[in-house]
């Protein structure tokens, strides 16, 4: 434990893995959460389970699927917060699908929001509420990197616990 933050190569390794999860919380197609606990499993397995034990990785990895999720229920409360129908956001994941396919990331929410607003445009013809739905999907979607971030911290948090309890 004394030299948890000397330059063991474990130790940076894991730190390095734990990083690239916390940038996955903002960059879209990096998955956070399941970085960072890989960072964690790889460090309890290079110390042979002997700092890190099987209930903080469970628990962690608990809080990996809830944060892994977050994008898709959070857009979907959002959506539905601003209005959008059960079809809308149905659409959204199909939308979202086939923008990821033909425009790579960017895609990814351009073909949401036009599915929500496509299919609240053909039940209600009224822009406004197109743009409330679409727009309340939006948030929620850039909510859910905060509650990806608000994981990983409190995942990260665990992991500095059980090296020192």
């Amino acid at each position: 434990m004394d030299n948890f933050l000397a330059a063991d190569p474990l130790v940076l390794t894991t730190w390095i893995v734990i990083i690239v999860g916390l940038i996955g919380c903002i960059v879209p197609l990096l998955p956070g959460p399941p970085i960072v606990w890989l960072g964690m499993l790889y460090y309890a397995w290079g110390t042979n389970w002997e700092k890190v034990g099987w209930f903080p990785l469970a628990l962690t990895l608990l809080l990996t699927v809830v944060g892994s999720t977050a994008n898709t229920w959070m857009s979907w409360l959002g959506a539905r917060k601003g209005g959008a129908s059960g079809w809308s956001t149905l659409a959204s994941l199909a939308g979202g699908a086939i923008g990821l396919l033909v425009f790579n990331l960017p895609g990814l929410i351009i073909g949401s929001v036009a599915a929500i607003a496509a299919v609240e445009y053909y039940r209600h013809g009224d822009w406004n509420k197109v743009l409330k739905a679409s727009s309340g999907f939006v948030v929620g979607y850039l909510l859910s990197m905060l509650v990806e971030i608000g994981v990983c911290l409190l995942m990260i948090g665990i992991f500095v616990a059980a090296l020192y309890i």
